[in-house]
């Protein structure tokens, strides 16, 4: 049966030649990053690793850093500045260009490096990438758990790429590059007004030696996600309708601490149970416990624990002490790189509960910076459904009109 990626590349225009990635001569496949990094080093080398590529970007606010005897000795994951690189493990297929910010720093074995001289071609490559067909392409193609998809270096090199005239190519090129420096202002403003956010709860919290502790476990109504991780259907797509599953890299790899949607869905009928929104998201990663709120029901994978609360205002609460002591809640987590949850270990943790006042009184602030953090959300989501049907104009050859290339 032809998936998705198949019938788009039957909609090329005739005169596109298509060419498996590692045969492309004007791209190298570099290979994947550092098997074994290390321990984190402060003021060490920088290591792009899986978690850092999202959304066609490269980011870093709380980058891995390796020792300088480490990345000496693995030159050949050393990026530069217009290397395109591809995700391995987990969201496989995601995929960004190199900026100046990241040029000589190195990888991790969850990233593929490739290197195209020519800049136009490196985003045109990276573009492509991001296609959901190709996306899909790379899901179909990657092997392993829910927690450790895995896309091997062979398949990479198979994905079909094709090739449209410079002229053409330049002025798509173009467009997707004024999105993206739109996309970007969207971005930053989410960022501040979720620093204020934890800003806001760092000087509530000052006070807290004043508080009762209590166990997390005497707070919440914790469960453990067990949903089957969805497959894409036949036809190379995910499934539409049913309800938004929610595995750890949806949680561990969020720009925000909100949850409003996932590219991944289960059937009516497989969900058994959803989880009711307003509940707190918890996964784990060998850095440290990470935690969103849903906004829509979510069926929950597994890897993922459940905190439901009895108001909104203990939720934020929460949800902000779990942001500020995410390392130190890692230690209850246990199995590869920490990304096993234990609900009994983790409902054992003591925090310190205000009054309810308190609670309150930050929930209506943080409250309405969360809410400008969604309106950018939303015009970031406008953004790249104008960006996708952009190049789905661009790959029947009706982009840009003939008249401007």
């Amino acid at each position: 049966m032809s998936s998705g990626l198949d019938d788009r590349l039957r909609r090329l225009p005739p005169s596109w030649a298509v060419v498996p990635l590692g045969e492309l001569r004007s791209v190298q496949v570099v290979g994947y990053g550092i098997t074994r990094p290390g321990e984190h080093v402060d003021g060490g080398v920088g290591m792009v690793r899986a978690a850092d590529v999202k959304d066609g970007r490269l980011r870093a606010d709380d980058p891995r850093r390796i020792g300088p005897r480490v990345h000496e000795a693995n030159l050949r994951s050393r990026l530069e500045e217009g290397d395109v690189v591809v995700v391995l493990v987990g969201r496989v297929g995601e995929a960004a260009v190199v900026t100046r910010e990241f040029h000589d720093w190195n990888t991790s074995r969850t990233v593929a490096i490739l290197r195209a001289p020519n800049p136009d071609e490196a985003a045109w490559l990276s573009l492509w990438l991001g296609s959901p067909e190709v996306r899909d392409w790379c899901e179909r193609q990657a092997t392993g758990s829910t927690l450790q998809r895995t896309l091997s270096l062979a398949a990479l090199r198979s994905l079909p790429v094709p090739m449209p005239p410079p002229g053409p190519r330049a002025a798509l090129l173009r467009a997707t590059r004024l999105l993206a420096a739109k996309t970007a202002t969207n971005v930053r403003i989410a960022e501040c007004a979720t620093e204020l956010s934890d800003a806001l709860f760092a000087c509530e919290a000052r006070n807290s030696e004043s508080w009762p502790e209590q166990p997390i476990a005497d707070l919440v109504h914790l469960t453990a996600g067990t949903a089957p991780r969805p497959r894409p259907d036949d036809d190379g797509t995910h499934t539409e309708g049913g309800t938004a599953f929610v595995a750890p890299a949806d949680i561990l790899q969020s720009d925000l601490p909100h949850l409003y949607s996932t590219e991944r869905r289960l059937p009516k009928g497989k969900e058994r149970r959803a989880c009711a929104p307003g509940s707190l998201l918890v996964a784990s990663r060998e850095d440290g416990v990470r935690a969103v709120m849903n906004h829509v029901p979510v069926a929950i994978g597994r890897g993922v624990l459940v905190l439901g609360l009895d108001s909104v205002s203990d939720a934020h609460w929460l949800l902000h002490e779990i942001r500020s002591r995410g390392a130190e809640f890692a230690a209850a987590a246990h199995g590869s790189a920490g990304r096993e949850l234990s609900r009994s270990a983790f409902g054992a943790i003591m925090v310190r509960w205000p009054p309810s006042d308190v609670r309150e009184r930050f929930a209506q602030l943080v409250g309405r910076l969360h809410e400008r953090a969604r309106i950018a959300q939303v015009e970031d989501e406008k953004l790249r459904d104008l960006r996708g049907r952009i190049l789905d104009s661009f790959l029947t050859g009706a982009f840009p009109a003939e008249s401007a290339s």
